[in-house]
């Protein structure tokens, strides 16, 4: 996909060009055709200048790309403090892809810092899956650790009947599968179900989207969460 000038700098993490198209007028908030903006393209190439000089000048701090992508979410993914904290204090709301994303990447400081700003260990991603699924999925330990002691809970399953404890299993995360079990966790019989949710407190979900295309019995084994 061609991008534009300043889409092209941002992601090229060239500042000085930046400044100079700003300067000439280029709309900080121009987006690609799946609503990549500037910013979420800095923040994708983990180029903290840039994501500063934007939001000094005024780029929303919230724009959300086609697949729910926003510059947290890129922060959290590369667990690039710094510019999760910039973006905080400039009002970029924490959605829950954020803290999915970085514990999925195992960055236990992304997710401690999301969680100290109000995030929600228990959001589910579209496929229901949780920050602590897949944690325990990509082995993680220190992460499910600190997911646990937060709150996390251990029997939600998501659309296709896995648990966090499942997971771990499948992918031989031994350490995890005890901690889970520790937590609670027992081995549940794998059923395909639209409900998403612990035994205490389950509702359907409506499935839009992308979803509407997607065979429930065969969700992907790694999820993309936005736009590439």
């Amino acid at each position: 996909m061609e991008l534009s000038p300043l889409l092209e700098a941002a992601k090229q993490g060239e500042l000085q060009k930046v400044k100079k198209l700003i300067q000439n007028g280029n709309d900080l908030d121009q987006t690609t055709k799946s609503g990549i903006s500037p910013l979420i393209m800095a923040a994708q190439h983990n180029h903290t200048d840039i994501v500063e000089f934007l939001l000094t000048e005024g780029a929303d701090p919230n724009m959300t790309t086609s697949m729910g992508g926003t510059a947290l979410n890129r922060a959290a993914e590369n667990s690039n403090i710094p510019m999760m904290e910039k973006l905080l204090d400039h009002g970029a709301n924490i959605g829950d892809l954020a803290i999915i994303t970085a514990a999925r990447e195992g960055n236990l400081e992304a997710v401690k810092l999301l969680i100290a700003k109000g995030a929600d260990v228990n959001a589910q991603q579209r496929w229901g899956q949780t920050s602590l699924m897949l944690a325990a999925r990509e082995g993680h330990s220190m992460v499910v650790k600190y997911l646990l002691s937060n709150g996390s809970k251990v029997k939600v399953r998501d659309k296709n009947g896995e648990t966090a404890l499942s997971m771990a299993m499948d992918n031989d995360h031994m350490e995890i599968v005890n901690q889970l079990r520790r937590a609670g966790a027992q081995a549940p019989a794998k059923k395909n179900t639209e409900v998403v949710g612990d035994d205490d407190d389950e509702e359907d979900e409506d499935i839009t989207d992308i979803d509407d295309l997607l065979d429930e019995n065969e969700l992907p084994e790694d999820v993309d969460f936005e736009d590439d």
